[in-house]
């Protein structure tokens, strides 16, 4: 108890430098804990977001039948479920715009979150369907309303041909379902866009075959159990990953949490802000704990034994480390609270786990347990006389030759600034390691953001698809769940309002659809597309009986001839002589995720002049079929078109490029359905923004292009750039605060110093100077190298993506560079911080006056 009240005693006998060292470890736990705070809460916000707007249901089913069902819904493990009977797509051929039909259920409605307006369909003819879809449709205040619609139903036959039912009916709507408009935000930003449900009365009569499956949500008793649940459901019912899964956007949500925590470049941070926290703190101890070299001294003098020293030094920094940590856990709460509302707004809760508990405590007991113990183990080394007469005084080894006497003011100046920054070696050592690191760190980060997005514009970075574009930026087309190709339209007006937006050089309106078949027999298939297929049907059960992906093109002449470079053989389609059969150019290459390159040909000896058999869409006396037509192979595009030309999001096998005259022959489409548009340069992210806005009510439209890959996690992935802005301004705020640490502690363990010094003449101006040099000297030197190694490893950064690019068929790579901006950014960054930390300490040279100064023991 005596050696307790002896420490208390000495902390508030030690006030100023108790409250800097409890400060200064408050700090650094402070910012460990809001680090991973508003991590994890930012994660367990959108997990959250993503149960409100979707459903909290744990499993999805879909295209089952009711047999399973009864037998998926009769397990132990389900607290409840609900279903629905899928029946058909349904379409609005004016705008384009499709959703699914499906008979009305209540609770499966209530399960996906929807708030209803209106009745429930009780007769055939009655439908409710979703606000936004009525007004994606152009329709406002839709209840009441008569709709013409299509039902369309796709299916495979007895003999595995792909085939559609479609047939007109109209409806009225009787009611309306609504979400939050983040809802529909969120989902439109994504690649593949918006899927709205609509339903009708139960017993309806539809005029043609319907889909007949189920699908629904299940709520198990047990969160913790639907791994399990999936697990064992998948294989006692035979089901794949299509029919049974984890609810998909809530699932998204978990495994970009799991994503993050398991990042190598996000544990680096955490290693580095935790080594910098600690060096911090041992830094200021250091500076600070210096000055009980000489307590000991003092201690020993009169009597205390070394064990009781060093009880009483266990005891201070068990003080110091409860005290400290508790207070930055308390203020973590505050900034974290704060950090997750700017950072995710919508949905926002905090969640404090134990590990960023146990990380604050065990910055705390580190540092300064090994503080406490490198200073104490230095006083016991020295005599007792030593270890009194201790102190940071600048020792200059005496030399007789070479003296010079008539140094300038201002060589003296900047020699005494030199002197004092490696009068304690250790601490000048320590703080420009933090600072290297942090440059490091700094430099790499907003230095690859930076050249990712720059190179996104040019096309070279991004991601398979967006890198595919080449001479065309953005994209616009409907969105792939809420369109059917056949029927939106981007008519005259909308080409010219896009042609219009500034920044926009020019636009390629065009035909574009997916959702044709290219008919081949096993043995004209390439071994290279076959082994992609194969790995295809082992994730997702997708087969094929001689009817296989293909995706058909229409386009101008002047589009045409703009492509021509890219042809590898045969001639383009302009003005050639009609003969039996349409001509169309051939994309015969296709991604390969078995070799991860666009090597691979889907036709195996594919060439010019072969008549090929294909499955188009059409639409024709008022409804939408297939159609088989035979086409001659007129030319075959380059490998180098299929990776890097016109996009590929698309693509799932092969292409073939009509002119625009001949595709709306056949299919019976008369409007564009997609546009290609050129920006001038620096201007891509501005027109997308304008594109997004100008066509936020248009038929679901959906914008890609250059960079859409980053869409594929929506705006989950905006969150976590912002966390590493976040990140990036604790660890320079850690820096900052060890500065003004570092230049107060000094200045209070140099105060009889620099009061001698201003007792011979010096002015507070020239002692403020000093400073200023040896502030400035920390930052600047170890900028400078971490610049070096920054720079070396962003180039080797860009090697290694080149070499990945290059195996990947893509001509284009990076170009190797120095990223100036982050590393003037740096220099201004420290530069300012030494000012600020000179600045904020003045009051401890005005404040004491000299007699006080030197008389200070």
């Amino acid at each position: 108890m005596t050696i307790f009240k002896l420490a208390i005693a000495y902390m508030k006998k030690q006030k100023g430098k108790t409250v800097a060292l409890i400060s200064s470890i408050a700090l650094s736990v402070m910012l460990i804990f809001s680090m991973i705070v508003i991590r994890d809460s930012g994660y367990d916000s959108q997990i959250q977001e993503a149960k409100d707007l979707h459903g909290g249901y744990q499993v999805w089913f879909e295209g089952i039948g009711i047999d399973k069902v009864k037998e998926l819904e009769s397990d132990s493990q389900i607290k409840e479920s609900s279903k629905v009977k899928y029946l058909c797509e349904i379409v609005d051929k004016e705008s384009g715009v499709k959703f699914n039909l499906n008979s009305f259920d209540k609770d499966f409605i209530e399960s996906l979150k929807y708030k209803m307006v209106g009745r429930t369909p009780t007769k055939d003819g009655e439908i409710v369907i979703e606000k936004e879809t009525a007004e994606q449709m152009g329709i406002s205040d839709p209840l009441n309303k008569t709709i013409d619609l299509m039902l369309m139903n796709k299916y495979v036959d007895d003999d595995g041909a792909n085939q559609i039912d479609s047939v007109n009916k109209s409806f009225k709507i009787v009611g309306i379902l609504e979400k939050p408009d983040r809802y529909y935000e969120s989902l439109s930003s994504s690649i593949s866009g918006v899927k709205t449900q609509a339903f009708i009365y139960e017993d309806a009569k539809l005029p043609l075959k319907t889909e007949g499956t189920y699908k629904g949500t299940i709520f198990l008793k047990s969160e913790k159990n639907t791994s399990k649940f999936l697990s064992k459901m998948g294989k006692k019912l035979n089901l794949s990953f299509d029919n049974l899964r984890e609810n998909s956007e809530v699932s998204a949500a978990k495994s970009l949490k799991v994503r993050s925590e398991n990042s190598i470049e996000n544990i680096k941070k955490t290693i580095i802000l935790i080594i910098v926290s600690c060096l911090v703190i041992y830094n200021i101890f250091n500076i600070i704990l210096q000055d009980m070299i000489i307590q000991i001294g003092l201690m020993r003098a009169i009597g205390m034994s070394m064990k009781k020293i060093k009880s009483m030094f266990a005891e201070l920094s068990l003080i110091y480390i409860v005290l400290g940590t508790t207070i930055g856990i308390l203020f973590g709460i505050i900034l974290s609270y704060m950090g997750v509302k700017m950072v995710y707004g919508y949905s926002s809760m905090l969640t404090i786990g134990i590990p960023s508990i146990i990380y604050s405590f065990a910055v705390a007991t580190i540092s300064v347990s090994i503080s406490s113990f490198i200073v104490v183990r230095k006083a016991m080394k020295m005599s007792i006389i030593d270890s009194i007469r201790s102190s940071e005084k600048y020792e200059r080894k005496s030399k007789s030759k070479n003296i010079k006497t008539n140094r300038t003011h201002k060589n003296m100046i900047i020699s005494i600034a030199r002197r004092n920054v490696w009068r304690n070696k250790s601490r000048t050592i320590i703080t420009m390691i933090v600072i290297t690191m942090v440059g490091i760190m700094f430099i790499s980060t907003f230095a690859v953001k930076d050249t990712l997005k720059t190179n996104i514009e040019e096309g070279i970075t991004g991601g398979i698809w967006g890198m595919s574009y080449g001479s065309v930026d953005k994209a616009v087309s409907g969105s792939y769940n809420g369109t059917e190709s056949l029927f939106y339209k981007i008519d005259k007006d909308m080409i010219q309002k896009v042609k219009n937006i500034d920044g926009v050089e020019s636009v390629e309106p065009h035909f574009n659809n997916p959702n044709g078949y290219i008919l081949l027999s096993k043995d004209q298939i390439s071994k290279a597309y076959q082994d992609e297929l194969n790995r295809k049907n082992v994730l997702y059960q997708e087969n094929h009986n001689n009817e296989y992906p293909l995706l058909i093109r229409g386009y101008s002449d002047e589009m045409l001839k703009s492509r021509e470079s890219f042809i590898k053989e045969g001639k383009n389609l302009i003005n050639l002589k009609e003969g039996q059969y349409k001509k169309v150019i051939l994309v015969n290459n296709t991604n390969s995720q078995v070799t991860h390159s666009f090597e691979a040909k889907v036709i195996d000896g594919a060439k010019v002049g072969d008549v090929i058999d294909i499955k188009l869409p059409v639409y024709k006396g008022g409804i939408k079929k297939y159609e088989i037509f035979n086409v001659e192979v007129s030319a075959i595009m380059k490998e180098v078109y299929a990776a890097a030309q016109d996009g590929n999001v698309d693509a799932n096998g092969a292409q073939v490029i009509f002119r625009e005259d001949d595709y709306k022959e056949l299919t019976g489409q008369k409007d564009y359905n997609k546009v290609f548009v050129m920006t001038q340069k620096g201007e891509l992210y501005p027109v997308e923004k304008r594109l997004e806005k100008l066509t936020k009510d248009y038929a679901f439209t959906s914008i890609g292009g250059k960079g859409e890959d980053l869409k594929f996690i929506g705006a989950q992935q905006n969150s976590e750039d912002r966390l590493s802005v976040i990140y990036q301004c604790l660890i320079l705020l850690i820096l900052s605060v060890n500065s003004i640490f570092i230049m107060r502690s000094n200045i209070i363990a140099r105060k009889k110093e620099i009061s001698t010094l201003r007792a011979l003449g010096m002015s507070i101006k020239d002692i403020k100077k000093i400073l200023i040099i040896e502030s400035e000297f920390y930052g600047m030197v170890a900028s400078t190298i971490g610049a070096i190694i920054a720079t070396a490893y962003h180039n080797w950064g860009i090697a290694s993506t080149n070499k990945t690019l290059i195996a990947g068929s893509f001509e284009r790579t990076i170009e190797h560079s120095i990223p100036l901006k982050q590393i003037l950014m740096l220099f201004a960054i420290f530069s300012i911080i030494g000012l600020v930390a000179v600045y904020l300490s003045k009051d401890k040279i005005e404040g004491t006056s000299i007699t006080d100064g030197i008389s200070q023991n």
